[in-house]
């Protein structure tokens, strides 16, 4: 089996057991939420740049401080992010 088969079954895994919500689009940034199990995905796109941001929590609380944070930056110009730790 090769990688593209093994990413692909990992998402559908991944999509079977979550739940998605519609995007939405907050100051030039497209935002997906996801739930798996108690768990947060979220996938950010600029409408602009096309910066695509995947962040995964395990609560609710630095989940919404990373929300607030990317949809208060500027769209148009790259973000600069750290390394989750």
């Amino acid at each position: 089996m090769g990688k593209k088969s093994l990413k692909t079954e990992k998402f559908l895994e991944i999509e079977s057991k979550g739940i998605t919500f519609s995007p939405i689009v907050r100051n030039g940034w497209w935002v997906k939420f996801s739930m798996v199990q108690s768990n947060i995905l979220l996938i950010f796109v600029s409408e602009y740049t096309g910066q695509t941001i995947i962040r995964y929590f395990q609560s609710e609380k630095p989940a919404v401080d990373f929300v607030n944070m990317v949809i208060k930056s500027d769209p148009s110009e790259e973000l600069e992010l750290k390394t989750p730790e």
